[in-house]
C-alpha cells in the first residue's frame, strides 16, 4: 500500500465512498480512510438502509391483514391473532440487507483499485493525513488533494441522558429485540416521523412530541398536515408546539415530563430524534487553518466545495447543506470534478429533492408555500388528489396529493410537494424537470401513461393552469 496519493478521502459514507470511486474512475490514485469496521457510513449501516428495510416490513405486516380485500384468502387468517409479527425475522432481514449492500461497497473499492485504510484519519498539515490504527499505531500519508467526508452523528440534548436501553437514539432503536408496547419520540422531524410510522404499524402506542407548530417542520404545511392525519391512523399521537422538560428512566419505564403538565407521561421506551451534528471535532482542522462555524459545520465555496485550506475539500453532512445521502453523493462527485479541472454548473439546491419514508411517503423540491407567502411572491397552486386516480385505487394507495407551486407570470415551477406511497419515486420527474427549467406548460403537455400513479402529476399540472380534467 502506498503512502502517497492524488486523492485521499476521509470517511466512507455516501459522500466518501462515492468521491473515492469517482476519483479512481477519473484517473486519480485514491485512498479511502474509515475508522469503523464497515464501509458505507451512517446511511448504509445505521440510517437510510436499515430503517427502510424495517419500514418495508411494517408495510407488509399492514397489508397482510388486508389480503382478503384483494381476493387473496389464507385459510384461518380471519381468526384473531392469526397474523402476527415475527420481529426477530424483521431484524434478521434488515441485517442481511445491510450486510449484502456493505459487501457491495467493499467490492467496488477492489474493483476500482482504491486503497482502503482502516483507522481514524486526521489532517496533519498541508497535504498530509495521519491515520491512527486500532492498535494505536500512526501512519502518515501525503495527498495532492483531500476530501473531508466524515459525516454526522446523533445530536444529543444536555438535559436528557441517552442510555441505549430505555432512552434510545436512532442508532440504538435499530437493535432492540422486541416491539415496545409504548414509545415516546422526542422530535417530529424526518427520522422521528419514520420511526413513528414504523413502530406504530408494528403495534406500539406511539407519541411524538415536537417543539415546532407542525410535524416535519422542514416541509410544506399542507403535506405536514396530510402526514399527521395518516400517522394518527397508525397508533400515533402527535403533540406539536410542546416543550419536553425532561425524560428519565425509572424502573424499566420512561417518564416524559411535558412543560405545563403536572404529571409525567409514562412509556416503555423513548427515542430522542432531534437531528444530527456534523463530525468535525478531532479531525485536524486546526493544522491547516480551517475553522468550523458555531454549529460545527465547515464553511466551503459552493461553487467548488473548497475549504479555506489549499487542496482540501469538504462535502456531505459536515457542510451547511441538506443532510441527505443523495445530496452528499452529488457534492462528492462535483468536488472530484473540480479537482480534475472539469467545468460544471454549480449544484442548484432548489432542485435537490427531500424524501421521507413514512407511510404515506413525503417528497418535496423547491419552495414551500409558506415561504412564498412570506416573500410576498405571486404564485399559483395546482393540487390533485390520488383518490381520483384509478391506478391509485387499484393499488390501494389513494391517500395524499401532488401539489405544484408555479410562478404566476412565467409559469416557472417553484416548488412541488407530494404525499403518497410512492412519493419518493415520483419526485424524480421534477428533479430532472427543474434542472432543465421546465415550465408548467411543458409539464402539462407531457404525455403520461395510463393507468399509472404518475398521471396525478399531469393532473396537478392541469390544475395549476386552472383546468384539471378528472376532478
Amino acid at each position: 500500500m502506498s503512502t502517497s496519493y492524488d486523492l485521499v478521502v476521509i470517511g466512507s459514507g455516501p459522500a466518501g465512498y462515492v468521491a473515492a470511486i469517482h476519483g479512481a474512475q477519473s484517473g486519480l490514485k485514491t485512498a479511502l480512510i474509515e475508522k469503523k469496521d464497515w464501509l458505507g457510513g451512517t446511511c448504509l449501516n445505521v440510517g437510510c438502509i436499515p430503517t427502510k428495510a424495517m419500514l418495508h416490513s411494517a408495510s407488509m405486516f399492514d397489508k397482510a391483514s388486508k389480503l382478503a380485500g384483494y381476493g387473496v384468502k389464507i385459510v384461518g387468517a380471519d381468526k384473531p391473532g392469526a397474523i402476527t409479527l415475527d420481529f426477530p425475522q424483521v431484524n434478521k432481514r434488515k441485517d442481511e440487507i445491510v450486510k449484502h449492500v456493505n459487501g457491495g461497497v467493499a467490492f467496488l473499492m477492489k474493483k476500482n483499485k482504491i486503497d482502503v485504510i482502516r483507522g481514524t484519519g486526521r489532517l496533519a498539515g498541508a497535504g498530509q493525513v495521519e491515520v491512527t490504527a486500532a492498535d494505536g499505531s500512526k501512519t502518515k500519508y501525503s495527498a495532492k488533494n483531500i476530501i473531508l467526508a466524515t459525516g454526522s452523528k446523533v445530536r444529543e440534548l444536555p438535559h436528557i441522558k441517552i442510555d441505549g436501553k430505555d432512552i434510545l437514539s436512532s442508532d440504538h432503536i435499530l437493535y432492540i429485540d422486541k416491539v415496545p408496547e409504548s414509545l415516546a419520540i422526542l422530535g417530529g422531524g424526518v427520522v422521528g416521523s419514520e420511526f413513528a410510522s414504523c413502530f406504530g404499524r408494528f403495534g406500539s402506542k406511539v407519541a411524538i412530541f415536537e417543539m415546532s407548530e407542525q410535524l416535519v417542520p422542514s416541509e410544506d404545511f399542507e403535506t405536514a398536515g396530510e402526514l399527521a392525519k395518516a400517522l394518527k391512523k397508525q397508533n400515533v399521537e402527535i403533540f406539536t408546539g410542546v416543550k419536553v422538560k425532561s425524560i428519565t428512566a425509572k424502573g424499566g419505564k420512561v417518564e416524559v415530563q411535558v412543560e405545563g403538565e403536572a404529571a409525567p407521561r409514562v412509556f416503555e421506551k423513548a427515542l430522542i430524534s432531534v437531528g444530527r451534528a456534523p463530525v468535525t471535532e478531532d479531525i485536524g482542522l486546526e493544522t491547516v487553518g480551517i475553522k468550523a462555524d458555531q454549529r460545527g459545520f465547515i464553511p466551503v465555496d459552493l461553487k467548488n466545495y473548497k475549504t479555506s485550506a489549499a487542496n482540501v475539500y469538504a462535502v456531505g453532512d459536515i457542510i451547511p447543506t441538506p443532510q441527505l445521502a443523495h445530496t452528499a453523493s452529488a457534492e462528492a462527485m462535483f468536488a472530484v470534478d473540480m479537482i480534475c479541472g472539469k467545468k460544471r454548473t454549480p449544484i442548484n439546491y432548489l432542485t435537490n429533492p427531500g424524501a421521507i419514508y413514512t407511510y404515506p411517503e413525503v417528497a418535496s423540491i423547491g419552495h414551500r408555500e409558506q415561504d412564498l407567502k412570506k416573500e410576498g411572491r405571486e404564485y399559483n397552486v395546482g393540487k390533485f388528489p390520488f383518490s381520483a386516480i384509478a391506478k391509485a385505487r387499484i393499488e390501494d394507495a389513494a391517500d395524499g396529493f401532488v401539489k405544484i407551486l408555479t410562478d404566476k407570470k412565467y409559469g416557472e415551477i417553484l416548488g412541488v410537494h407530494i404525499v403518497h406511497a410512492k412519493a419518493t419515486e415520483l419526485i424524480a420527474e421534477f428533479s430532472l424537470g427543474n434542472n432543465l427549467e421546465m415550465t408548467i406548460d411543458e409539464l402539462a403537455h407531457t404525455i403520461h401513461p395510463h393507468p399509472t400513479i404518475s398521471e396525478t402529476v399531469l393532473e396537478a399540472a392541469h390544475a395549476a393552469k386552472g383546468h384539471a380534467i378528472h376532478i
